[in-house]
């Protein structure tokens, strides 16, 4: 496309008459960038207004320890640098190139000649980019998984079968919203022998290869590129190309750093990579292993054979489309996600990544393991009802427990499972009391976290981590939702099961304050352990009403009348939550459905 074309296809330019576009055109520039490449930082001088011909560019306001906020995307015939241009500021955000990127650059000096010697044309530009100016923006928005329209898949190493695992992600995709699988041939046959190997300095032919990229894009929700073993030409454009990067190793293949690895780190894209680790029958290498050598920032493991519903969680987790469940800490309480857990199940609803404390932790390392709800009923039964595994009552110094047949059965339970290895995300929350921080724990030993996220002060014996104590994380974190919010994954589905609460003692009506051992017979229902545990399982008015707000689906279990130690009612527990969840769910699909279909009629193409 020739610069006369590109100005009459803007939105900004359109409405200039020929002899304008012709002037416009002799005094502007073509610039192109890599994708990945800035186009401008934050504290540069202002000087010019760019219009991009194909590819995107995104604006973002960077922060400190934080992602960048978004702040807008622009794409081909739309307009980048055009306010700061009238103000005469420096730049207050970041701009570079998504993708591999054209644009054309009219500098003020340029634009301030055209605006004298075509006045009236250049008034209606004017008129639009003050009008740009003055228009209120939505809110920014933190750069998210959920943003994301290209992959490329990388392999990690030699001897990946990288056709198959891209088809099967893109299979994946597809059922979510169109999706077109990209590899060097098929842009071979469409674009002319050797159209793949173009690089990205190679003059029009590269224009050309660009373009037809920017016009597929338009046209599908989600690319998959499909990249070679070697980073050639083709494996460089799409990398520059993605919005993530997802590496592919074998698991049975020892980490190293390979040339594409390699060169991957030296480029230091801005696309995140996620490693996906392809699990033989037996294990293999350790995911987080891989991911360290590759320097992503997550990992996920599948299956050697590609199993459907392993890629389709897969395609859920990096497309922010995954359903995630955090679970909270509440004693015998916590017996009710068993019940939230089976209406899942029975309804078909995946859980792709979980999350808890306390007994939510344990919930969802279960979970985590691939355990239906039925296994979990049965294992929660022998370890608090018939086997009593809390009974080895010690009267220590520390605490009233010493908790040694319950780690015991942790470990029988969870094995010398990792919790990077699992096939689920898990995590879960401890509370460092040395420091006075939570903890979230998302690698190392299953049973040892899960146990130290379970150790109520006073109750079991703190763990003692490199000289700090840990115990229960509901001290400080008794729901951890805004850890699963932080990962940007998908919709989030909290349990609380901390609300109902048995603390309430009677009192004389002219009774203000005393102490609780005066109380006598009217506090008999309370003890030590139901005050310890309601301490570490402590939720805030303004913690729940932020959860509230901000997750996508939250049950407030019923729990009222069981106390925190009624390990005897589980039966009775999981058979509450359970019809409460089913309605609750039912509730929530029939929203997400009438979402569905309105976003279908709404791009709906006649």
């Amino acid at each position: 496309m020739d610069i006369v074309s590109a100005l009459k296809a803007s939105t900004l330019f359109r409405e200039l008459d020929r002899r304008a576009l012709r002037s416009v055109a002799a005094s502007a520039e073509w610039l192109e960038l890599g994708g990945g490449q800035y186009l401008f930082r934050v504290g540069e001088a202002s000087d010019s207004l760019y219009l991009v011909v194909s590819g995107r560019i995104r604006v973002v306001q960077p922060e400190e320890n934080a992602a960048p906020l978004l702040l807008g995307e622009s794409s081909a015939g739309e307009t980048v640098g055009e306010i700061t241009l009238i103000t005469a500021e420096a730049h207050s955000s970041d701009a570079f190139a998504l993708r591999d990127t054209a644009l054309i650059r009219i500098s003020r000096d340029v634009f301030e000649k055209l605006v004298e010697r075509y006045p009236k044309a250049m008034l209606r530009v004017t008129r639009q980019i003050v009008e740009r100016l003055r228009a209120i923006k939505p809110a920014p928005q933190r750069e998210s998984v959920r943003s994301a329209r290209t992959y490329a898949v990388v392999p990690a190493h030699p001897g990946i079968d990288v056709a198959a695992f891209s088809r099967a992600l893109s299979r994946e995709l597809g059922q979510a919203a169109s999706t077109l699988r990209l590899d060097a041939e098929r842009v071979d046959t469409a674009l002319g022998s050797g159209a793949a190997s173009v690089d990205f300095n190679i003059g029009e032919r590269n224009r050309t290869v660009s373009g037809w990229l920017t016009q597929l894009e338009d046209r599908y929700r989600y690319i998959v590129y499909e990249a070679s073993t070697q980073p050639d030409a083709w494996t460089r454009r799409c990398l520059r190309q993605a919005d993530r990067v997802i590496l592919v190793a074998h698991g049975d293949q020892r980490p190293f750093a390979s040339r594409n690895l390699t060169w991957i780190r030296e480029q230091a894209l801005r696309a995140p990579q996620e490693m996906v680790m392809l699990v033989p029958e037996g294990g293999g290498y350790s995911a987080r292993a891989w991911r360290d050598t590759a320097g992503a920032v997550a990992q996920h493991r599948v299956g050697i054979d590609l199993p459907a519903a392993q890629m389709a969680r897969l395609a859920r987790m990096i497309s922010g489309r995954a359903v995630c469940l955090v679970l909270g800490g509440g004693g015998a309480r916590g017996f009710a996600h068993l019940g939230l857990i089976r209406a899942m199940q029975e309804k078909g609803i995946p859980i792709d990544a979980v999350g808890g404390t306390s007994m939510g932790a344990m919930v969802a390392a279960m979970v985590a393991m691939g355990s239906d709800a039925q296994q979990m009923l049965a294992r929660m039964r022998e370890t608090f009802v018939t086997g009593r595994f809390l009974n080895d009552y010690s009267l220590s110094r520390i605490s009233l427990i010493s908790a040694e047949k319950f780690r015991r059965q942790l470990k029988t339970l969870f094995g010398d499972r990792h919790i990077e290895d699992l096939d689920i995300p898990f995590y879960c929350l401890s509370t460092n009391l040395t420091r006075g921080v939570p903890v979230v724990h998302d690698q190392g030993e299953l049973a040892t976290w899960v146990g130290a996220s379970m150790a109520v002060p006073g109750i079991a014996p703190p763990m003692v981590h490199r000289g700090d104590l840990l115990v229960d994380g509901g001290l400080l974190n008794a729901i951890p939702f805004d850890v699963m919010a932080a990962m940007g994954r998908g919709q989030v589905i909290v349990s609380d099961v901390s609300r109902a609460t048995d603390l309430r003692v009677e009192m004389a009506e002219d009774a203000e304050t005393t102490s609780l051992l005066a109380l006598g017979s009217s506090a008999r229902h309370l003890n030590m352990f139901k005050i310890l545990f309601h301490t570490a399982t402590l939720t805030s008015e303004r913690e729940s009403r932020d959860i509230d707000a901000r997750a996508d689906l939250v049950l407030h279990m019923p729990v009222g009348g069981i106390s925190m130690f009624d390990w005897d009612e589980l039966d009775e527990i999981v058979f509450r939550a359970y019809h409460h969840a089913d309605q609750k769910l039912d509730e929530w699909l029939g929203t997400r459905r009438d979402a569905f279909r309105a976003r279908v009629v709404a791009n709906r193409i006649d």
